[in-house]
């Protein structure tokens, strides 16, 4: 007989285990973004979006995602971005505790439910009006816009916001997505596009995130 955990048994090893790799990763944020220098090229919230009144997605490349935290924790509360993440085993490991824990509010879409992640990440911004963070490229083929984030700013009447964020020095990770790690009293310097229509083509998304390298 296997000794392996199984059913309940395994969600408890599991949680316990995610809470280990959360702590590190937390750990880690911990250690690098008091030290990170943060410097915006022009201001991270478009003039206009308190006036305007419609949420805000913005968007970047996945392989930034953990360059982003120093940016995002540099904001006051009320602008960072909620964090979008799903109900799997790797969301679960790496996000789900460390986000909040930073200080982030985070929403969790189910990936076997009747309404599909995009009309549930929309149904969110609708009830909160909150900015969230999407990753257009996320899953891959990664360095190119897919269209849900499209779907999702059309449902909700929101305008996408391009950014990039260079992080020096910094560690490459991964021989595909190559995440980039900031390190220790690294520099970040955060570029802003101009804000886009919901109904704007992928082909805009793309060029304007090109634009931004």
């Amino acid at each position: 007989m296997s000794d392996l955990p199984h059913g309940p048994d395994l969600n408890r090893w599991l949680d316990a285990l995610f809470v280990g790799t959360n702590a590190t990763l937390f750990a880690l944020h911990r250690i690098v973004t008091p030290t990170a220098r943060v410097h915006f090229r022009e201001p991270f919230l478009p003039a206009d979006a308190k006036h305007d009144g419609k949420p805000l997605i913005y968007m970047t490349w996945h392989r930034l995602n953990y360059a982003c935290m120093p940016v995002f924790l540099s904001l006051p509360p009320e602008a960072r971005p909620t964090l979008i993440m799903h109900d799997g085993v790797a969301s679960r490991a790496f996000s789900h505790r460390s986000t909040v824990w930073m200080g982030f509010e985070s929403f969790v879409f189910r990936r076997n439910s009747n309404a599909s992640p995009r009309e549930q990440i929309a149904a969110y911004i609708r009830s909160t009006g909150r900015p969230i963070l999407n990753l257009p490229d996320s899953g891959g083929p990664y360095g190119v816009v897919k269209p849900g984030i499209l779907e999702v700013a059309r449902a909700c009447d929101a305008r996408l916001v391009p950014f990039q964020v260079t992080a020096k020095p910094a560690l490459s990770v991964g021989k595909k997505l190559q995440h980039v790690i900031p390190l220790p009293y690294c520099r970040i310097d955060v570029r802003r596009g101009v804000p886009l229509s919901g109904h704007s083509s992928v082909d805009d998304c793309q060029r304007a995130l090109d634009a931004l390298a």
